[in-house]
């Protein structure tokens, strides 16, 4: 049965295909739309969500699907709502703010093999500016997708609140505004693609087929190279596709379950996958004086941005909730890395897996926390944020550790003052870094010990810096199209 045009459900699995991409979420439909462009056909996207439209969600979803992999075992409070392993199809591509921030370019050289950092940085397919002109040629023509806005810009009455911050708007590929349920986004997915508004060189494309429902259970490997995957479906069914070539999309940490056992099948077991980040972020929700919060409610630069990288390897965002609020409340956080050396990883147990070699699972854990100088980091930029509080004459609650935004802007309204909050590990849902490009893969995220096998997405990055990753993972999309065909 179709569900919408090159979406299928798993009844239409096929036996074989050229391509199989695992994961159909940013960086699992954007390769697939890039192998596409390069006249790659007979692609096949799998992915466990369940379609549920092509519109943008307010936030990340976080119910877990059926059957989610039994092995899971996190490190409570962290990575407690299994990132990666929930929600629609679509994934974060659907839940994004269309923010186009690089990775800073000290990051890129410090860490990021030197092929990869210079097609980054260049002005070719696959760079941070190509993307971003490509993103901004779609913004300019979906015109229609934006709401009415009045123009007004409340960055002069901040500069006179504190005036050594330079704001500026958040680069964006789309734009955000408050629904009748909260916040509502509309920014580029590749979804859109589906839909019948992507980029414009997606016009007329013969689109991949995705196909919605059955969960990647392990990489089949023979004689050094993969030959398919095992697909669980919904009805608990396991079927085998074959593949000549397979594309591992499926979030971080199902990415490296998924690769740490197609190495296992060549002999090469490894259990520790250090490496392990997440992106540090906390802040303050505060409630805004009314004058303020009037003229920026209804402002096209709601959500701003302040760059710190250089020094504090961090951005602070500012950005005024409304929708179903008694009153506007700013909620001004700081998006920052995990300091470095990035002790966090996941580990597996491979003889906890299921009797059946057929529908094996690893057991697996996450081992995250914070470190003391992740500690010193959060007290340095909280200090900074202080000072606006000073100037806002509002008083602060006593500093917990993981209350979540939501609550904390609730309170903010109930209570008149600013409430801190941090948030676990894994909840920014940019968790990165244990298969690393020059470490563990080569160029475009291609295997060195499995043939035709890539890996794409955060999982590849080495580190991630303090920007949002997607203008990231639609640049290494193109890398990886390039790695499997050639060109």
């Amino acid at each position: 049965m179709r569900i919408s045009e090159g979406l299928h459900s798993q009844d239409e699995i096929p036996k074989g295909c050229s391509v199989l991409v695992v994961g159909a979420g940013m960086s699992g439909l954007s390769t697939a739309l890039e192998l596409s462009e390069r006249g790659v056909r007979d692609i096949v996207v799998v992915d466990p969500g369940p379609f549920t439209g092509f519109e943008h969600r307010s936030r990340t979803p976080n119910t877990v699907l059926p059957d989610t992999p039994p092995w899971w075992r996190s490190a409570s409070p962290h990575y407690a709502e299994l990132p990666g392993v929930t929600g629609p199809l679509g994934g974060r591509s659907r839940c994004w703010h269309g923010v186009l921030l690089p990775i800073n370019p000290r990051v890129l050289a410090q860490h990021w093999p030197k092929d990869t950092a210079d097609l980054l940085l260049a002005e070719v397919p696959g760079s941070y500016r190509a993307v971003t002109q490509e993103l901004l040629e779609w913004q300019s023509t979906s015109g229609d997708l934006r709401p009415d806005r009045t123009p007004d810009d409340p960055r002069e009455e901040l500069r006179a609140i504190w005036p050594e911050l330079s704001l500026q708007p958040v680069p964006q590929a789309g734009w955000s505004v408050d629904g009748p349920d909260g916040r509502l986004v509309w920014a580029y997915s590749p979804l859109m693609a589906w839909a019948g508004c992507g980029l414009a060189r997606h016009s007329g494309l013969d689109l991949p087929r995705v196909v919605s429902g059955p969960r990647a259970v392990r990489v089949l490997v023979e004689a050094g190279s993969v030959r398919g995957v095992v697909l669980a479906t919904p009805d608990r069914g396991v079927r085998e596709v074959s593949a000549d070539v397979v594309v591992l999309a499926a979030g971080t940490l199902e990415n490296t379950r998924l690769y740490a056992q197609a190495l296992a099948e060549e002999g090469d077991i490894v259990t520790r996958w250090p490496g392990l980040n997440d992106h540090v972020t906390h802040g303050y929700a505060i409630p805004l004086p009314r004058a303020l919060a009037e003229r920026w409610t209804r402002s096209d630069h709601r959500f701003l941005w302040s760059d710190h990288e250089d020094d504090l390897n961090a951005n602070l965002f500012m950005e005024v909730h409304a929708a179903g609020l008694a009153e506007p409340v700013l909620d001004l956080w700081w998006m920052a890395q995990q300091e470095e050396p990035f002790r966090d990883e996941i580990r597996f147990d491979p003889s906890g897996h299921a009797p059946s070699r057929e529908t094996t699972v690893w057991a697996g854990q996450v081992e995250a926390s914070f470190s003391a100088a992740d500690e010193e980091a959060i007290r340095r930029r909280d200090e900074i944020t202080g000072k606006l509080l000073e100037a806002l004459d509002v008083d602060a609650t006593a500093e917990g550790r993981f209350v979540d935004f939501d609550p904390a802007a609730k309170a903010a309204l109930a209570t008149g003052t600013a409430n801190h909050y941090v948030s676990r590990l894994g909840t920014a849902d940019h968790e990165a870094g244990t298969v690393p490009l020059g470490k563990r893969l080569g160029f475009g995220g291609r295997s060195p010990s499995v043939g035709n096998l890539f890996v794409t997405g955060p999982a590849t990055f080495p580190a991630a810096g303090a920007a949002n990753p997607s203008l990231t993972i639609l640049a290494l999309a193109t890398h990886t199209a390039e790695a499997v065909t050639g060109h």
